[in-house]
């Protein structure tokens, strides 16, 4: 004669595994990522036949490996999904991979948009963050991200001709200032 609490013992565990379900809790390791549906199976009743209870067992067997199907191939879209992404972003030019390596451990993208700088500008701004603040950098390395940032961050033409205007006039003054300084020593 069978035990007459077998059948409460079973939906117990059927209320326990929903409840840790309903958690957000595996039940067995091997239940991870498994929805609620696909652990919620009826238990083997009392007075089956054997035939009903082994047919019962397949199906549940049959719904379990279907479980773990659909969960290998989430996991396998989720790991093609990944490898395109790191393949995108391998496939970007150098001077992009580099600027991002080395500048946006302290900078946003955005950082750059705010202030628009002509190639000068910003060979001094790298020139800066190498010698202030410790920038790592290897030979060679500035001027890719200076040629890079100039290029898609530069200045309106304007301000890039000014820019250049006042660089190649500048020994031109410093010139005319040392000859009117050393002028002035001489006629006193």
């Amino acid at each position: 004669m069978p035990h007459p609490t077998v059948g409460t013992h079973g939906r117990l565990i059927a209320g326990l595994t929903g409840l840790l379900l309903a958690m957000g809790l595996p039940v067995l390791p091997g239940h991870a990522g498994m929805s609620a549906e696909e652990l919620m199976v009826d238990p083997i009743e009392e007075g089956m036949t054997e035939e009903e209870r082994e047919a019962r067992r397949e199906a549940i067997e049959r719904e379990r490996q279907a479980a773990e199907e659909r969960r290998r191939e989430r996991e396998a879209a989720e790991r093609a999904e990944r490898e395109a992404r790191e393949a995108e972003l391998a496939a970007r030019p150098y001077p992009v991979r580099l600027t991002e390596r080395r500048c946006m451990e302290c900078h946003d993208a955005g950082d750059f948009d705010r202030e628009a700088r002509t190639w000068p500008g910003w060979a001094f701004t790298v020139w800066r963050m190498r010698l202030a603040y410790g920038a790592e950098l290897e030979s060679g390395e500035w001027r890719v991200i200076t040629d890079h940032l100039a290029e898609t961050h530069g200045a309106p033409a304007s301000k890039a001709a000014a820019t250049w205007t006042l660089l190649a006039l500048t020994p031109i003054l410093i010139a005319a200032l040392l000859w009117y300084l050393m002028r002035g020593r001489r006629q006193r």
